[in-house]
């Protein structure tokens, strides 16, 4: 009889560690190498822990994806990686749930701009200057420099759109990077950059990935390009021929992607889960140790070495070339300017 009880006791645990190994959640990132290093660093050390599996998906950001999802009551996506601006009008027009209130109490731990009632950052990102060095010696030492088409021949890439586009041009004519913001909101600001796309136009290659504006770079069809730092960074890892420099004292923007749980999330409370383990630095330290792109708490850098600090775009040796995107200039604006910016780039 007692061999019968006991049986039956092993057999309730081993069905519960069951059904606390089928915990699922669905969480969205940005694709590619960004999405492998999450998965690897932070991911897969929380299911290890918790139990729960998690499904990573990828996707561009797009709110009205949300939107669908919310409004037809058929949401798929739990927890999603989005731009900082997205994110504060996704808060606001509730296609997000609130962060719980214990991790949100800790928000003077977190840099300025990782942390929002909805959201925490996923990453700290930038977008800056590049050329190759391999084929370019005396490269670009600021915007001015990639403007001046007679100093240093060749196409530039470009990204496709108003966002991060109209900052460059700014600094191209001599604007500081902390003084970007207050020139876009004068009167004559935005036209002031549209008149100097005007002057670069003929010269620009338009990319729309970051795969596209590396790949264009690396086949010489454009001598240099605007970029996403971390991509750089890979590529130069991965290949250690490859000399692809980062023009950091150029001047450069960081912006923030900030994790969000999805309005009626069916797997909320996994999400939660996650969004307590990831609120401890060590945890977040994961995503930055294999990929460079910081994250929000301040006390990240106690689990990174010197070169896995160095490479990121807020650290003590770059960081004082730098200002952060304005979201609430994005959040304001963003429609407006990137219709503009379109009709602009069709004519």
């Amino acid at each position: 009889m007692k061999s019968r009880i006991m049986f039956a006791a092993f057999a309730l645990l081993a069905t519960a560690g069951s059904a606390q190994a089928e915990e699922t959640m669905t969480a969205v990132g940005w694709g590619g190498s960004w999405n492998e290093a999450y998965d690897k660093g932070v991911f897969q050390p929380f299911t290890a822990e918790s139990g729960i599996k998690v499904t990573l998906d990828e996707w561009g950001g797009e709110l009205a994806k949300l939107r669908t999802q919310i409004e037809s009551n058929a949401i798929v996506y739990d927890f999603v990686s989005v731009e900082a601006p997205q994110l504060e009008m996704g808060c606001a027009e509730g296609l997000f749930e609130k962060l719980p209130d214990a991790i949100y109490a800790q928000k003077d731990d977190y840099l300025p701009g990782t942390i929002h009632p909805c959201g925490l950052a996923s990453d700290t990102w930038a977008t800056v200057m590049v050329y190759d060095g391999n084929k370019l010696k005396d490269g670009p030492k600021s915007w001015a420099d990639f403007w001046n088409v007679e100093k240093i021949p060749g196409k530039r890439g470009m990204l496709g759109q108003a966002q991060y586009t109209l900052e460059n041009a700014l600094m191209a004519d001599g604007v500081a990077p902390g003084e970007v913001y207050a020139e876009l909101r004068k009167e004559g600001g935005v036209d002031r950059a549209f008149a100097m796309l005007d002057k670069i136009k003929p010269n620009v290659v338009w990319w729309t990935s970051s795969t596209n504006a590396f790949q264009n770079l690396q086949a010489g069809e454009v001598v240099m390009t605007d970029l996403y730092n971390a991509r750089v960074t890979a590529e130069n890892e991965k290949d250690p021929k490859a000399k692809y420099v980062i023009a950091w004292e150029a001047g450069f923007f960081y912006g923030t992607d900030m994790w969000a749980i999805v309005k009626g999330a069916p797997n909320k409370a996994q999400a939660e889960k996650f969004v307590e383990f990831f609120a401890k630095p060590e945890n977040q330290a994961g995503f930055p140790k294999l990929y460079a792109y910081g994250v929000g708490h301040k006390k990240v850098s106690e689990y990174l070495t010197p070169e896995q600090l160095d490479r990121l775009p807020t650290s003590d040796k770059n960081l004082p070339y730098a200002a952060v995107y304005d979201t609430d200039f994005w959040a304001e604006n963003k429609e407006a300017l990137e219709q503009r910016f379109q009709a602009w780039l069709a004519q």
